[in-house]
C-alpha cells in the first residue's frame, strides 16, 4: 500500500494476449446437399416461421424475421431430430449461416428420443427443437433478460406450430418431458443452452427454401477441436442455477386448446374468433412487422378486439389449462365513444373510469415515449405467489412466459389481420400499471403488448446499444 492507493501488479503483455487471442478454427468438414425428407421439412417450416418475413411498406419492402425479439437479439437456436436413410439422426441448425450440422446418429439418438419420452413422427416428420441462450439477452438487460429469452422462444415456438397448420399439416409442442438425455445428446448443457421445448411435425410437403441450406458431419467430436467458452458466459451461466425447473412430468394426451381464456362478450361475432382459416397464416405471418411508435390516432374498436380475438386460437400443446395467467386490455382511444374502458378479458368485466394520459403511458412504459399513443394495451398478469410453480400441476416461470410469448405472437397476428400497429415490451413500470390498470396488488406482469396507429418514423430504442427499456441512459 502507498498511502490510500492499492499498487495493481502489471500484466504481462504476452500473458493478456494470451486471454484474449482467439484459437484456430477447426476445418469445417465438406458440405452436402439438404437430402433427408424430414429434415427439408423442418428448413422450410423454419424459414417461413422463424427465420425471415417479407413486410411491405410504402417506402418498400425489407426482409426482417417472421417474430419479433426483445432488441432484435434472437436468443435461441434450434436442432432438428429426424430420420435419415432410416436411421434417427440430429442435426444443430446455423440460422445465420444456413447449414446443419450432423452432430450423432443411430443408438445414441434412439436412446435419448426413449429417455425424453418422444418419438420422430413416421413417414418423413421431425421434432424441431428450440434452445435457448439466455446470456445474449442477459448481456444487455441483466437477469430480467432471461425473462426476455423465454419470451421470444415462446414466440418462436409458437409461431412454428402456425406455419406448419398453415400448410395443413398442424403441428404440437411439447414442453413437458424429461431434458438430461436429449440435453446432453445436443452438447446443450456444455454450451450454456437450455433446451426450451420440442415441436412435433408431421409429414408433409417441402417448398424449395430448403435448398439454401446445406448439411456437413460434426459427429466425430475430436475433429472439432478446442470449443472457445466466454468465461463472461459462464458467469451469467452460473447465476440461473436455482432457477425453477422445466416439469419433468409428461401429459397423459395432448389437447389443442387455447392458451388464454378469453371474452369478449359478443364484441365479435362467434366465427371470427382467432385467426380464422389456417390457410390464411402464412399470410400473415410472412408479412408481419412491430411498431417503431404510434401516431396517438384513435382506431376502431372494431379493429381492437379482432385483435384480441387471435388470442382463443388453439395451439396444441401439452400444457394444463390456463388457470393463473390473465388478461386485461386497457382500452383509450377507440375511435368511437363509449368503448373505452378497461376490460377483463378473462372474466368479461368491464370497468369505466379515467384511463391513462398520454404522459402515464410513457412513464409505465420506462420512458418510451414514442409508445405513449397506443390506443390499447394489453396486459399479461399472473399471482406473484403462481411464480414459484410449487402446487401440483402449477406451471412454473418458464411455462408462463412461453404462454404469453405464444400468445404475445398470435396478439401481433391478429393486429396485422385487423390492420393495426402492434409491438410489445418487456419493461415497464408494473407498480404504476397495477394503478392504471386496476390490478389486484399481488399480480405481476410478464408481458405487455400495444396497439395503435402506427408512426414508422419512431425509433425502437430497445434496438440500440444502451438497453433505454430498462430506463437506462
Amino acid at each position: 500500500m502507498q498511502g490510500n492507493l492499492t499498487v495493481r501488479k502489471p500484466v504481462a503483455e504476452a500473458d493478456l494476449w494470451d486471454r484474449v487471442a482467439l484459437p484456430s478454427a477447426p476445418d469445417e468438414p465438406p458440405a452436402g446437399p439438404v437430402a433427408a425428407p424430414g429434415l427439408r421439412r423442418a428448413l422450410s417450416l423454419l424459414e417461413e416461421g422463424v427465420l425471415t418475413s417479407k413486410a411491405n411498406r410504402s417506402c418498400g419492402s425489407y426482409a426482417a424475421r417472421a417474430v419479433p425479439s426483445a432488441g432484435a437479439l434472437y436468443p435461441y437456436e434450434f436442432a432438428v431430430l429426424t430420420d435419415e436413410d432410416g436411421v434417427p439422426t440430429a442435426f444443430r441448425v446455423d440460422a445465420d449461416r444456413r447449414t446443419c450440422a450432423r452432430v450423432a446418429a443411430g443408438a445414441a439418438v434412439a436412446a435419448a428420443l426413449d429417455a425424453s419420452d418422444l418419438a420422430v413422427p413416421e413417414g418423413g416428420g421431425a421434432l424441431v427443437v428450440t434452445l435457448t441462450r439466455p446470456w445474449l439477452s442477459m448481456r444487455k438487460y441483466g437477469d430480467r433478460g432471461y425473462l426476455y429469452t423465454q419470451l421470444d422462444a415462446g414466440h418462436a415456438a409458437g409461431n412454428l406450430v402456425l406455419a406448419a397448420a398453415g400448410r395443413g399439416a398442424a403441428g404440437a409442442l411439447r414442453l413437458r418431458f424429461p431434458r438430461e438425455s436429449l440435453s446432453q445428446l445436443l452438447e446443450a448443457n456444455e454450451n450454456f443452452r437450455e433446451i426450451h421445448s420440442v415441436t412435433l411435425l408431421p409429414a408433409g410437403p417441402a417448398d424449395d427454401s430448403w435448398a439454401r441450406w446445406t448439411v456437413h458431419d460434426d459427429t466425430d467430436r475430436e475433429r472439432r477441436g478446442p470449443t472457445w467458452r466466454s468465461w463472461l458466459e459462464s458467469t451469467c451461466w452460473d447465476s440461473l442455477a436455482g432457477w425453477t425447473g422445466h416439469s419433468e412430468a409428461p401429459a397423459l394426451h395432448t389437447v389443442a386448446a387455447p392458451l388464454a381464456r378469453v371474452r369478449t362478450d359478443g364484441r365479435l361475432p362467434a366465427a371470427d374468433s382467432g385467426l380464422g382459416d389456417a390457410s390464411a397464416w402464412s399470410e400473415l405471418i410472412g408479412t408481419r412487422a412491430s411498431s417503431k411508435a404510434f401516431t396517438g390516432a384513435p382506431v376502431p374498436a372494431a379493429a381492437v378486439w379482432q385483435a384480441v380475438s387471435a388470442l382463443a386460437t388453439p395451439l396444441e400443446t401439452d400444457l394444463p389449462d390456463a388457470r393463473a395467467l390473465s388478461a386485461t386490455l386497457v382500452l383509450r382511444s377507440a375511435a368511437e365513444p363509449g368503448h373505452d374502458a378497461v376490460y377483463r378479458l378473462d372474466t368479461g368485466e368491464r370497468r369505466p373510469g379515467r384511463l391513462p394520459s398520454t404522459d402515464e403511458v410513457a412513464r409505465a412504459c420506462m420512458q418510451q415515449r414514442a409508445l405513449a399513443g397506443a390506443a390499447a394495451i394489453l396486459l399479461l398478469h399472473v399471482p406473484r405467489t403462481s411464480l414459484a410453480g410449487a402446487g401440483a400441476g402449477d406451471e412454473n416461470l418458464r411455462e408462463l412466459a412461453f404462454r404469453c410469448g405464444a400468445l404475445g405472437q398470435l396478439f401481433y397476428l391478429g393486429a396485422h389481420r385487423a390492420r393495426v400497429g402492434v409491438t410489445a415490451i418487456g419493461g415497464f413500470d408494473t407498480p404504476l400499471w397495477r394503478t392504471l390498470a386496476g390490478l389486484p396488488e399481488d399480480d405481476e406482469i410478464l408481458y405487455a403488448l400495444l396497439i395503435g396507429c402506427p408512426d414508422d418514423s419512431g425509433i425502437k430504442f430497445d434496438r440500440l446499444a444502451m438497453a433505454h427499456a430498462q430506463n437506462e441512459r
